[in-house]
């Protein structure tokens, strides 16, 4: 087992509050009533209904395929009737889960494929994303790392959210398969060497994982040190391989890969069983839940009906989150399904919550010390806060990673990360308006220049008519002529 190369710059210690789910084995729920699939578990565009309502469906069967690039397909994890199929914000496909289950054959290995595109196939049939929550298409990354010669390939274990223990009991319970996947992504990628990095708050992963890659030469595991947040692609590559990735590049560009465990794992059911992604595991923890637990669920399964097995609510939650409580998405309606990137349900109390009343800042600079980016949270801000938006992102806030850092260690309670949140969403938009008034603009001169070339094309038609015309009565003047004259 190896250690962490150096300590990251930035970087805090919350509360993990892991131990509420930490030793507690992973528990399957099954047959929810019913299933509310979203079409858009991924980056790219919603995928595209393939089932009607009132269709009978199997489980693992395609029920939406992908929608041009970044969109994947979105399979039936169990056997049930459409119900409905909704559009709008959220569009989604509803299915009665039936009493009885069936399932559609494995997905097809397309052997006439060279290995790796035949592997590449397999993830991409599968509809496997990022489960760490990014929910980027796993077999895109893939093929873009492919543009690139990777050298290392690092499992991101770290887990550095409080109270998430998804990748700890994955890691293991399913440690076998971790690795499993592991191989097939060296296959695809031909990384020379693979590091696995886990916190030195997962004691047990650490043991099981060293155990299990002893006899794998290319394979090493990693203690790191348990900061928030370590999970972070940039931090974790810092801390293993003591490489920065400078502004602007992707990791691959510097020869290194990171996957998530549980993508990891989904990669290995896909290639090694032709299994598309329709389970995943999840915690449920804070004050409000009667029984805490870890969870594999079919996605698409409601809030409700994971609250209703983990025992009920003790009272009514101050909060309800989507993931992590640092970078997690607070949400209000209990019918909310689980998708492919959500790593846990969080039912919080009052007392679990930070303060909510901001007051004057203190010029501390503690948002400063905290930020694993290394900008000036405060000084972001006050441009913000005048519509600077110019200056911001020299400043560097779209290299902001939304991590929460800074709003954690502010004794002055300031939401910095919701103004770094709004202030990227309002470049995003000031960005799509600039592309499209560039192709406004660039369309206008277009049909300036085409109703030119039509003008200049019906004045040299015209030219040539009147050109021929004259030809044609000269022609008769000089034959009148001739006639005359014999």
């Amino acid at each position: 087992m190896l250690n962490a190369k150096l300590k990251p710059h930035g970087c805090i210690h919350p509360l993990s509050r892991k131990e509420l789910t930490s030793d507690l084995p992973v528990e399957t729920l099954y047959l929810p009533s019913r299933l509310i699939l979203r079409l858009q578990q991924h980056s790219g565009a919603p995928a595209l209904p393939v089932v009607k309502v009132g269709e009978q469906v199997k489980a693992y069967q395609i029920i939406a395929r992908g929608n041009g690039r970044m969109s994947v397909p979105v399979h039936s994890p169990l056997a049930g009737e459409v119900t409905e199929i909704t559009s709008g914000n959220k569009p989604s496909i509803i299915i009665k889960v039936s009493a009885e289950q069936s399932q559609v054959s494995p997905l097809q290995l397309l052997e006439e494929l060279p290995e790796r595109d035949a592997m590449l196939s397999l993830v991409e049939q599968a509809g496997i994303v990022g489960m760490g929550g990014a929910m980027f298409p796993a077999a895109d990354k893939l093929r873009m790392s492919l543009r690139h010669n990777i050298e290392t390939l690092i499992i991101n274990g770290s887990e550095c959210e409080p109270y998430l223990t998804v990748d700890d009991r994955l890691m293991r319970e399913q440690g076998e398969q971790l690795l499993g996947g592991i191989k097939f992504i060296q296959q695809i990628t031909k990384a020379q060497h693979v590091y696995i990095g886990i916190e030195d708050n997962k004691p047990e992963a650490l043991a099981r994982m060293d155990a299990l890659c002893a006899d794998e030469p290319t394979v090493d595991v990693v203690a790191l040190p348990a900061l928030y947040p370590m999970g972070s692609a940039k931090q974790m590559i810092e801390a293993i391989t003591g490489q920065q990735i400078p502004r602007g590049k992707r990791s691959t560009e510097m020869g290194v890969l990171v996957q998530n465990v549980g993508t990891s794992i989904a990669i290995f059911n896909a290639v090694r069983f032709g299994r598309p992604l329709t389970h995943r595991v999840i915690t449920v923890s804070g004050g409000a839940i009667e029984r805490p637990s870890n969870l594999m669920v079919p996605i698409g399964t409601p809030v409700s009906e994971i609250i209703a097995f983990c025992g009920g609510l003790k009272n009514k939650p101050a909060r309800m989150v989507m993931g992590g409580p640092m970078m997690g998405k607070a949400f209000t309606d209990l019918h909310e399904p689980i998708t492919k990137g959500s790593s846990g349900v969080l039912l919080l109390n009052e007392d679990e919550l930070p303060s909510p009343r901001p007051s004057a800042c203190v010029r501390c600079g503690r948002c400063v010390d905290a930020c694993p980016m290394s900008l000036a949270p405060l000084e972001m801000v006050a441009e913000l806060k005048i519509d600077n938006f110019d200056t911001a992102k020299k400043m560097g806030v779209n290299e902001c990673l939304l991590c929460g850092s800074c709003s954690y260690v502010c004794p002055a309670a300031i939401p910095l990360t919701e103004y770094f949140d709004w202030g990227q969403q309002e470049l995003y938009r000031q960005r799509l308006a600039e592309q499209k008034t560039k192709r406004t603009c660039l369309n206008s001169a277009a049909r300036r220049e085409r109703l030119e070339r039509e003008a200049q094309a019906r004045e040299a038609a015209k030219a040539a008519k009147a050109a021929q015309s004259g030809n044609r009565r000269a022609s008769r003047r000089v034959a009148v002529t001739e006639e005359k004259t014999s």
